[in-house]
């Protein structure tokens, strides 16, 4: 059983026994603070012996300077005192959250938010406070209150809008953004929930600066709080301090236990509750210097349920080998009884897996009993439909399995019985034998840091020429170094944290997905490259990918993994196979493969029967440049006189980014029901064009239109939330979704508010558009992180489909995705262009399902159009060379 390390477990119930002890020592100050007057032996104002009596007789803890029972007096003084400072906590807590959420989502305003409070942040605090309880001494508590958040929020919001700003660039607030939702929205649904973690732990400080704020007004006399309260105490039994300690020792002890207490339980429960993961917790997945440090307990995304098939099985029945692996003997050679239940490791194997399942804490089952090897020097392939399992399994060769899952079988990597090791044995094995780079690589890197910085940081005793040396090999130029991570696009990023992972020589390379998202001929590159560290520097690559050609071409073995339930197909006759072999054989390369590969023609949309019109005004050498650039009547035309609907008309389209241009000059007109690919080599501008369209991009200029509708751009709300208006699906499926809102929240959102969808018939409609994108309906109780990362993409593209758009941006949306459900998807798009007319731009690296499912071709290369026209035209015949090596 894998369900934790040992050190995991001991040191994690250790912190758990901590934080429950103080929080139960500190809830019951509280309560006998709040409820002490119920409890206590007599008035507190009541003298009942002499001034500073020692402890005795019906004053257990003695009496104060004037003869009042000191525990009666501690019973009925902490009241208003919490009070108080509870109300300012929650105040300045609530207010600074509300603030620093709308400077995330609204720049402007958190321009104006910032200047404020730093006009505030100039004064002294404490002095300002003073002055203005001295010179209003009859405000009493609301003026305390008022003071404490004129001069605690502005410290506070600064924190809210840091943690709010990288909530705000994830993709399901900027879908969000760009289906019009209100400010108030933004705030209060998807910026707000995610910073529960952030929230407590601030309420929690804000309500112990609170306590001292107001104990130390009480001590200095000023007149803002009554004069019961455990700080007058203190101050009032000062003097006879020798006579009675108790007197001033108790109401002290009762301050710092509250305090203090509170202090460490919310400075130490949100490290070790385990939560939803969110875009601000991905960037620990892998890095630091160590590589890939991994805590045990988070929550990193899970397969669905699979159940693993090696392809071309050996003997043994573990891992097919397709050929000899490159670089090893036979198979054969000194075996050794192997530890961890493992009975014979090889002298050639580098990792050992055998009998590897794991289940969810649902019951939801991960991956089913899997076994294979893998060999030095060679690469070793996951296969397999999107939700199999893939990432999964291969995160067990680091010793993670997803929060609260349970594990059974063994996992032996480099001779480590990687789920017996503790957490600094882990981050030990980690960092000397293994990298790995996921599935979204991009939310792995630190977007504050240069690229030189990153690679410094991974490899630290590397010099400049290393870093130079290992950019090339991955497809990127010297000027690089000097870029921001934030600064990259989606393939870049991918690169870099290949080139990270390679700079450290490990001994295993995992990676997941890596050639996903590249255009022809850098896939080809890459994977020469992984093939290369196999044969020349003996490193064990272990990946997944749907691309089957690529995979197959670099593969020494594959192993096939499959969701649980699903029948095996022979590839070659399409039929389900019968017997009692549960694994019977599967054909790669052929059948489903195959012929989703190749979609053949699609059925005839009215997109197809139109003329598409493809702008660029001052570009050279298109295969359709349209004469009428200068654009002297409206693109739209009125439906009801049977002419032609535009669906979108942009013209003159500029952005900028970092001061640097991005885009020059775009233009382009898209028909309803029209399927517009936008392709061209990483960076080119692809994804910063959808961005601008989406109304997401700030620093963009030109004209735009929605169905004859002028549409300004830049970042702010645009369209009316209504039906036939821009939805977009970014290209990051682990950002893509809410990770405190269940599928079924996800898809109700848009069906209610902007496609107007009874709420009776509202569950009748997320079935549907699950089945729509070949997703079980059981999906729609789940959150984000329980879901693979190709069905994150499918609920993204069901939640822009829900709002019935007029124009429907997919970036990179299959590549997450295994052919057969690309293929899937795109005939969907097919459907949803013929039947509801919706204009779709899409954005890919699959020239295949570019030139079977898109009526138009446009071709940026470093932010300009290059070339356009039809598909099967451009592809065929290419004019340009960055067309050509989009081809490989």
């Amino acid at each position: 059983m894998l369900a934790g390390r040992p050190g995991d477990r001991t040191s994690s119930g250790g912190s758990v026994w901590w934080r429950y002890s103080v929080a139960g020592g500190v809830g019951l100050v509280v309560l006998l603070a709040v409820a002490g007057p119920l409890f206590a032996p007599y008035p507190g104002e009541k003298a009942v012996g002499m001034p500073f009596a020692q402890p005795g007789g019906g004053a257990l803890l003695g009496t104060d300077r004037l003869g009042r029972d000191v525990l009666s007096h501690l019973l009925t003084g902490g009241t208003h005192l919490l009070a108080v400072s509870a109300v300012i906590a929650v105040a300045v807590t609530v207010l600074s959250a509300v603030l620093g959420a709308v400077a995330a989502v609204r720049p402007r305003a958190g321009k104006v938010i910032e200047l404020c409070g730093d006009l505030v942040i100039l004064l002294p605090a404490v002095l300002g406070i003073l002055l203005v309880l001295t010179a209003w001494p009859q405000g009493g508590v609301t003026a305390l209150i008022a003071v404490s958040l004129l001069f605690g929020v502005p410290y506070c919001a600064r924190i809210f809008a840091a943690s709010a700003a990288s909530i705000a660039a994830s993709g399901y607030v900027e879908a969000a953004v760009a289906s019009g939702e209100s400010v108030s929205h933004l705030v209060f649904r998807e910026i707000l929930p995610n910073l529960r973690a952030v929230f407590t732990t601030q309420l929690g400080l804000r309500f112990v600066v609170a306590i001292y704020l107001v104990s130390t007004i009480a001590f200095l006399g000023v007149p803002a709080l009554g004069p019961d309260n455990w700080a007058i105490m203190v101050r009032d039994n000062a003097s006879g301090l020798l006579l009675n300690p108790w007197a001033v020792l108790a109401p002290s002890a009762a301050i710092a236990i509250v305090a203090v207490g509170v202090n460490l339980v919310v400075t130490s429960g949100p490290r070790n509750r385990q939560a939803p993961k969110t875009p601000s917790d991905v960037s620990a997945v892998g890095v630091a210097k160590a590589g890939v440090e991994l805590g045990s307990g988070r929550a990193l995304g899970a397969e669905s349920a699979g159940v693993a098939r090696p392809v071309g099985a050996g003997s043994d029945g573990n891992a097919g080998v397709a050929r000899a692996p490159r670089g090893t003997g036979s198979a054969g050679g000194s075996g050794r009884s192997g530890g961890c239940g493992i009975s014979v490791v090889d002298s050639g194997d580098a990792a050992v897996v055998e009998g590897l399942s794991v289940v969810a804490d649902s019951g939801a089952v991960l991956v089913a009993p899997l076994s294979f090897r893998l060999k030095a020097g060679t690469v070793t392939a996951l296969t397999g439909a999107s939700g199999a399992g893939k990432s999964t399994a291969m995160r067990a060769l680091l010793g993670h399995l997803p929060a609260g899952a349970r594990g059974e079988g063994a996992v032996l990597v480099a001779g480590y019985d990687v789920f017996a090791l503790d957490a600094g044995a882990l981050r030990k094995f980690r960092r000397e034998h293994i990298a790995y780079v996921g599935q979204d690589p991009g939310s792995e890197l630190n977007p504050l840091l240069r690229v030189r910085a990153v690679l410094a940081d991974a490899a630290p005793g590397s010099s400049d020429a290393d870093h130079l040396a290992v950019l090339e090999r991955v497809g990127l130029d010297p000027t690089h170094l000097r870029r921001r991570c934030a600064r990259l696009s989606g393939g870049q990023q991918r690169r870099v944290a290949l080139a990270r992972a390679i700079l450290r020589r490990p001994r295993i390379l995992v990676l997941d997905e890596p050639l996903a998202g590249l255009h022809g001929t850098l896939r080809t590159e890459i994977a020469q490259l992984i093939s290369a560290l196999a044969t020349e520097n003996s490193t064990t690559v272990l990946l997944s990918g749907h691309d089957t050609e690529a995979i197959n071409a670099i593969a020494d073995t594959l192993i096939e993994l499959r969701p649980p339930g699903a029948q095996w197909v022979n590839g070659t006759a399409g039929v389900a196979e019968s017997g009692d072999d549960p694994h019977p054989p599967v054909n790669i390369g052929a059948g489903v493969a195959d012929s989703a590969g190749d979609p053949g023609p699609s059925a005839e949309t009215p997109a197809d029967r139109n003329e598409h019109r493809l702008l660029n005004p001052d570009s050279a050498g298109t295969a359709s440049p349209n004469p009428d650039s200068a654009g002297s009547a409206s693109p739209a035309s009125d439906p009801t006189g049977g002419g032609e609907v535009i669906a979108v008309h942009a013209k003159g389209i500029n952005a900028d980014a970092g001061g640097h241009p991005v885009l020059e000059n775009i233009g382009f007109s898209l028909s309803a029901g029209a399927a517009l690919a936008v392709v061209g080599p990483s960076g080119a501008g692809k994804t910063t064009l959808a961005r601008v369209i989406a109304g997401l991009h700030t620093g963009a200029a030109g004209s735009l239109e929605v169905l004859g509708r002028p549409v300004p751009l830049g970042r702010r709300p645009r369209i009316k939330p209504d039906p036939k208006g821009i939805q977009l699906v970014t290209q990051n499926p682990r950002a893509a979704l809410n990770p405190r809102r269940t599928v079924e929240q996800a898809l109700a959102r848009p069906l209610r508010r902007i496609a107007r969808v009874p709420t009776r018939e509202i569950p009748t409609r997320i079935t549907a558009l699950l089945a729509a994108v070949d997703l079980p309906a059981d999906l729609a109780a789940r959150r984000p992180h329980q879901l693979s990362g190709g069905q994150r993409q499918r609920v993204a593209l069901a939640r822009a489909l829900a709002a019935d758009p007029a124009v429907l941006i997919c970036d990179e949306i299959t590549t997450a995705l295994d052919t057969t459900t690309a293929a899937a998807i795109m005939s969907l798009l097919d459907r949803v262009r013929a039947d509801r007319g919706t204009a779709v731009v899409l954005i890919s690296h699959d020239m295949t399902l570019v030139r079977g499912h898109c009526t138009d071709l446009l071709v940026l290369d470093q932010g300009r159009i290059v070339e356009t026209g039809n598909p099967a035209t451009v592809l065929t015949t290419p004019t340009h060379r960055a067309t050509a090596a989009l081809l490989g």
